[in-house]
């Protein structure tokens, strides 16, 4: 925790507002009959804090404050009664509090947000009952009274419901407000809120969610006891009534309309709580009702609560003049993320040297083993993901694993970072001399392992500095200046107090790797790092890989944009249906026949083509492109479907392919360019993964898009027999069966039978082979081409280009979200041109063959 004057400056004032307040009180400013709703206000506000930041930082709603409410009310009641010291009985009640709230915390983890309110519903239940049937100490539903209790600690004698009690709330309030302060600024919060925002990625920097949610829920239960010890003394007598439900409701809704998370919302959600009931009285109207029309009101025009609502703007007025008085000028909109004429990230320190262009040279074969993984394999169920895998990496290497979707690539980088769930992991697997699958996903930091993730999985609650100290336990100043200092290299020292929602896609993509440099690991786990990033973004992120090596840090690193990531790489893994077959180095691993087979596919038996084909053009895409939060998925899309034709689209997995499949159908609209028809054009889409509604039966999905269709009545049942029939036998017998008890193949052709049944002029099937043995591959293909004899036109979006080459009139080939080549599979020297357009985007001859092919139409 870091004490800073600013810090310093926000946590006094709540000590010095609960000294006014108590000035004011001792001089009779405030009213004998109000002091007591002075202090009653001032222990609320301890309690909607301990809620609020269980809920701000944790994501835990929990209705089950009001029984530690009642657990340090009882507790004070019990030790006066007993002659304990005031310090016993707070210590008591903090400590059974935390207990119990570090119980809850840890139960509540693995479950959902909804069974954790349920779980603490119960619990608030239970406590309530325990305290009407335990008469003996409780009173039953008479209560019992709070005599007085003194100080061990010189502080004096505390009568129950005198007006020492009361100054004894207010200083515990302002006493705990100052320490909230600070709390916000700590490792603790950034750690519960990562924990919070991605549990998953959480765990890759060593932070347990379900350890952080036991801490939190220990800490919010510890206060609000210590809240129910102060209202026992200020009510002087303590019954069920005040603990209630409804008080548990209300407690939400008033961490609600001060702000969840925030400490002076706190304060006005203490308020509220307290004079609530002379509101109602004032208006006229149930104290239930008054409550609801706030919080309906609150939700509608303040939806982050009062407190945050009115400071934000006070905050971005005192950001930019803050601003201008340090640069001398106002701030710009966009951060720079390069210098000038060199393209190198930002720094105010001389960058480690960077190995030279072209592929690395460090690795030399003289290192030792840093990792060993002997008969790896991982079966989720009777699939296996993963299947008797074996490698080693030095610890100056950077190895890269490639191979098609669902190669068994990410599954590997799991187990590396222990993230495999429920997965059956077999085989060993050593780290730095150690075993490496026994330890937890948290431990495998500590040992020098980071990871980054595919789709830049940053903590969105977080700004970018917090996004890497939170990997510290502590936060010291040296810490903080570590992190300023890593910022700076990776161009990201300008926008360190943002937020990663604020940021485009590339700059997030350089946070997650910031985050997973953090602390110096020795073993750096890249997953897909190249997707999403536009040329300078590559090169840029290939500098910080080579000079990471070069540092002495081991990379193992996957992704589909295979010119880059070759550049990189010292060896090259490649990987198919969970098995290793390749190995080699960037020049020579995609001579392997069976590398080449596993990206461009082999082809089976198949029915023919249709000869004939029409001229017509149903669908035309012209300079379309499309972005998803600034990252371009497709980049000036030229294309005609024809009629008739069976189009192929081939690409490697990210080249945007599913895209593409949205804008033919009409489902996606392009954010620039031009999709148009001939006329009214029927579109049905088969989706990658099939879509199915897995506890429907067949015919209920079927009957599902005919309904979605505008089918009903003597035309369903016409559509279902229609359609049905198109179906295999094995399917027709089964009708009635639910679709998750399908095959992966049988799953297809009734996802491909749901796209029919609207009778399409244009079928669109992405990725029909998907998790599909060679046999079933062939089947769904086979009926698919048996379509087009009917003269249905059929687009086809395959990973695999040599079974796109096989079954299309023509094939297009996308990279990297482009058209790299197109043309038909007959054509003399199309195959290599398509090959080379599929791996690496094409040579620039291919750029004008492609253009030509475009231009001829399909015959």
């Amino acid at each position: 925790m870091v004490f800073n004057r600013s810090v310093l400056a926000r946590a006094a004032l709540g000590p010095a507002a609960g000294a006014v307040l108590m000035v004011f009180m001792a001089a009779g400013a405030i009213p004998a009959y109000q002091m007591y709703s002075v202090a009653l206000a001032a222990v609320y506000t301890i309690v909607v804090l301990s809620v609020g930041l269980l809920a701000g930082w944790s994501g835990i709603w929990s209705v089950g404050h009001p029984a530690f409410f009642a657990l340090g009310a009882y507790f004070a009641a019990y030790g006066s009664a007993h002659g304990w010291a005031l310090e016993a009985v707070v210590l008591a009640a903090v400590a059974v509090g935390a207990a119990l709230g570090a119980f809850l915390g840890y139960a509540g983890a693995r479950f959902s947000v909804l069974y954790i309110a349920l779980l603490t519903l119960a619990f608030t239940t239970v406590t309530l009952e325990l305290v009407n049937r335990w008469s003996g100490v409780t009173g039953g539903d008479q209560g019992v009274p709070v005599l007085q209790l003194r100080s061990d600690l010189g502080l004096g004698t505390f009568a129950g419901g005198g007006t020492q009690a009361q100054y004894l709330a207010v200083g515990a309030a302002a006493v705990v407000l100052a320490l909230a302060v600070p709390a916000r600024a700590s490792a603790l919060r950034m750690r519960l809120v990562a924990a919070k925002s991605h549990p998953m990625a959480a765990r890759t920097v060593g932070i347990a969610p379900e350890a952080q949610s036991s801490l939190s829920f220990a800490v919010s239960g510890a206060c609000t006891s210590f809240a129910g010890v102060l209202l026992g003394l200020i009510t002087g007598f303590v019954s069920p009534d005040p603990f209630s439900l409804a008080f548990g409701i209300s407690l939400i809704a008033a961490c609600v309309l001060g702000g969840v998370g925030s400490v002076l919302g706190a304060v006005a959600g203490g308020i509220y709580l307290t004079w609530s009931p002379s509101l109602s009285s004032t208006v006229g109207l149930p104290q239930p009702v008054v409550q609801g029309v706030v919080l309906i009101a609150i939700l509608l025009f303040l939806p982050a609560g009062v407190v945050p609502s009115l400071a934000a703007p006070a905050r971005g007025i005192l950001r930019r003049v803050r601003l201008r008085a340090e640069t001398g000028r106002p701030p710009s909109p966009e951060p720079s993320t390069e210098r000038p004429e060199t393209g190198q990230p930002p720094s105010s320190e001389p960058s480690p040297p960077l190995l030279g262009a072209g592929h690395p040279s460090g690795a030399d074969g003289e290192a030792p083993d840093l990792l060993r993984l002997e008969h790896v394999s991982v079966a989720y169920g009777g699939l296996m993901a993963l299947e008797d895998a074996s490698l080693s990496v030095r610890q100056d290497e950077i190895l890269a694993v490639i191979g098609p979707n669902g190669a068994g690539k990410t599954t590997l980088l799991n187990v590396l970072s222990g993230l495999t769930g429920n997965g059956r992991v077999s085989g060993t697997a050593d780290f730095a001399g150690r075993p490496l699958l026994t330890a937890r996903a948290t431990a495998r930091r500590r040992l020098g392992i980071g990871r980054t993730f595919q789709h830049a999985e940053v903590f969105s609650e977080l700004t970018v500095a917090e996004n890497v100290l939170c990997t510290r336990r502590r936060v010291t100043a040296r810490d903080r200046d570590a992190v300023a200092r890593l910022l700076r290299s990776v161009g990201l020292a300008e926008v360190a107090d943002r937020r990663p929602a604020e940021l485009p896609f590339g700059l997030q993509k350089r946070l997650d790797l910031a985050r997973a440099m953090a602390e110096r690991p020795r073993l750096l786990i890249l997953d897909e790092p190249f997707g999403g990033l536009d040329t300078g973004e590559r090169t840029l992120l290939a500098q910080h890989i080579r000079r990471l090596n070069a540092e002495g840090t081991a990379v193992v690193v996957i992704d589909h944009v295979l010119d880059d990531l070759f550049s990189v790489a010292h060896r090259v893994l490649a990987f198919d249906f969970g098995r290793t077959i390749g190995d080699g180095t960037p020049d020579t691993v995609l001579q392997d026949p069976k590398v080449r087979s596993s990206y461009l596919g082999t082809v089976g038996s198949r029915a023919q083509l249709p000869d004939a084909v029409g001229d017509r053009s149903l669908i035309r895409l012209r300079g379309t492109g499309h972005s998803y939060g600034g990252v371009a998925a497709l980049r000036d899309v030229d294309l005609d479907v024809r009629a008739g034709t069976v189009l192929g689209v081939a690409g490697a997995n990210g080249a945007g392919k599913s895209t593409l499949a949205g804008i033919l159908h009409g489902s996606l609209r392009p954010t620039h360019g031009v999709r148009e028809s001939d006329g009214p054009v029927r579109t049905s889409l088969a989706p990658e993964g099939r879509g199915l509604f897995r506890t429907l039966s067949l015919r209920e999905n079927l009957e599902v898009a005919a309904y979605a269709a505008g089918i009903t009545g003597a035309e369903l049942r016409e559509r279902l027999e229609e359609t049905v029939q198109w179906l295999p036998a094995r399917l027709r017998d089964r009708l009635s069966a639910p679709a998750a008890g399908l095959s992966g193949g049988e799953q297809q052709m009734l996802a491909v039978a749901r796209a029919l049944i609207a009778r399409p002029d244009v079928l669109i099937v992405d990725e029909p082979a998907l998790g599909l043995a060679p046999a079933l591959v062939d089947e769904v293909y086979d009926r698919l081409i048996r379509l087009t004899h009917d003269g249905l036109t059929v687009v086809l979006l395959e990973q695999s280009l040599s079974r796109a080459m096989s079954v299309c009139h023509q094939v297009a080939v996308l990279h990297e979200g482009a058209v790299a080549a197109q043309g038909r599979p007959g054509e003399p020297e199309f195959a290599a041109l398509a090959e080379s357009a599929y791996f690496s985007g094409g040579p620039g001859p291919a750029t004008t063959a492609a253009a030509t092919a475009r231009t001829s139409p399909v015959q």
